[in-house]
């Protein structure tokens, strides 16, 4: 009976420890597997990063449709003046006196979105937060490389 038992123990054992082979032999490939996985899912998230940052990038990039550096802006870059849409937006920022309507209940009028309508000529929205309005203005930069502006028209809304 003792040596039935021990039999018993032995096959149990072998079948025991042959399922483990199996089990550790299948480990490479399933470790190959997940490794293949894993690169897979690395790259296509660099590519979803990457297509992300595309998008991004070009939402940002809000094209002038009126407006082309090269074009329009070259009599200001021969001056030396290189980003001449930014260079013409900042100084419209600081003549907020060109603005044809007076701020209300403590607010501070302001220009917002500005477009550049060729060598000559912008758009520009205008508010306080209550009041709004927009502006066409000429521009032009005179010999001290100053911009002046004139206000054409101006449509103000309340």
């Amino acid at each position: 009976m003792k040596q039935l038992s021990i039999l018993v123990i032995i096959i149990f054992l072998f079948l025991g420890c042959k399922n483990d082979v199996d089990k550790t032999e299948n480990l490479p490939n399933e470790t190959e597997l997940l490794t293949l996985k894993n690169d897979s899912l690395k790259k296509e998230i660099q590519l979803l990063k990457s297509l992300n940052d595309s998008l991004i990038k070009i939402k940002q990039e809000e094209k002038n449709y009126w407006f082309d550096p090269d074009f329009n802006g070259s009599h200001l870059t021969r001056q030396g003046i290189t980003n001449p849409e930014k260079f013409i937006e900042n100084a419209l920022q600081k003549r907020t006196d060109l603005i044809p309507s007076e701020a209300v209940l403590g607010g501070t009028m302001n220009f917002r979105k500005i477009q550049l309508l060729g060598n000559k000529w912008l758009i520009a929205d205008y508010n306080d937060g209550h009041i709004q309005g927009r502006a066409i203005y000429e521009y032009k930069l005179n010999d001290k490389k100053e911009l002046l502006f004139k206000m054409l028209a101006s449509n103000d809304t309340e």
